[in-house]
């Protein structure tokens, strides 16, 4: 998976990841979170462990088979969020019982 900004906002969104409120709070405010700082790092870090966790659920949920674990990727997730965060931000997709899709993080960095 790529730890970006729309995977973090799509798993706080489907309440999969949570976001201390200090860091939600310069969210909102549209803050740069500077690059490497703690809370940067806590939100990738985060959005890593959730993919895979979300991927370890998919499997166990449809068996246990090699090509079903071989199928389902961190990558193929990553896409999948990405373009949910981005249909659910334009309003394309509405999620029931989801909290409200907050503002990607800010990080100045050469990776994206």
């Amino acid at each position: 998976m790529f730890a970006d900004y729309r995977v973090p906002q799509i798993l706080y969104t489907l309440g999969i990841i949570d976001y201390a409120p200090s860091i939600l709070a310069k969210l909102k405010a549209g803050d740069l979170l500077p690059y490497g700082s703690e809370p940067e790092i806590a939100i990738r870090a985060a959005s890593i462990l959730a993919v895979e966790r979300v991927k370890e659920a998919i499997v166990a949920s449809v068996g246990v088979e090699t090509a079903t674990r071989e199928e389902v990727t961190s990558v193929l997730i990553d896409f999948f969020l990405w373009d949910l965060a981005k249909d659910v931000e334009v309003g394309d997709v509405v999620l029931r019982e989801a909290r409200t899709i907050p503002p990607v993080h800010r990080t100045r960095s050469i990776w994206y």
